[in-house]
């Protein structure tokens, strides 16, 4: 039976147990006088533990702080760094003719690349903006070039010519064959004298 009333109490339990058989009521006083005198010390860990529990308020504080700085460098990065990328390269549109000079940095030597071609897209918002270029190929073959647009390899653009477009995206460019792959009306420019 001994065995039994074992299995079904707790380590808490089986510890008492044996002491109240063995010795009764001097052993569970000295156990209650044990218990008071522990709580002091619980108190004790009590303010440790809020004194770390502080401390990891503080960490997190910085680290909130830390991702609000980083994110206010992001945006200044964007405002500034953006308006700068902006004013060095021309305003093209969807529909224009243009030449984009690309750095191409090939083992210890640069050169600059130059890509003509049609814009057919502008896609993206902020730093992350792209602008997709095509131009026919050798034996006829559409090549496309997706280019970011406040890309630090970017030397230069120049445009070439004005389009006039009434779409977005110039996709269906695609689907047409010869010179029909790249005709796109030209804007006039009336020059004011």
């Amino acid at each position: 039976m001994a065995d039994n009333t074992d299995k079904n109490l707790t380590t808490e339990e089986k510890k008492i147990e044996p002491d109240t058989q063995n010795n009764g009521v001097k052993d569970s006083q000295e156990k209650v006088n044990k218990a008071v005198e522990e709580k002091p010390e619980d108190t004790n860990e009590n303010a440790e533990n809020t004194d770390s529990n502080e401390t990891k308020k503080e960490d997190t504080d910085n680290t909130k702080n830390d991702k609000d700085a980083s994110n206010n460098a992001e945006d200044t990065v964007e405002k500034d760094g953006g308006n700068d990328l902006e004013n060095k390269l021309p305003d093209f549109n969807v529909g224009d003719k243009i030449v984009v000079n690309y750095r191409i940095t090939e083992g210890k030597k640069t050169r600059i690349q130059p890509f003509e071609g049609l814009v057919i897209a502008r896609k993206g918002s902020g730093v992350s903006k792209t602008f997709t270029v095509r131009r026919i190929g050798a034996a006829n073959i559409g090549v496309e070039r997706i280019f970011p647009l406040y890309s630090p390899n970017i030397d230069s653009i120049v445009i070439k010519s004005r389009g006039k477009v009434r779409r977005a995206k110039l996709y269906y460019l695609r689907d047409r064959v010869g010179k029909a792959a790249l005709k796109v009306k030209e804007k006039k420019v009336i020059k004011k004298a």
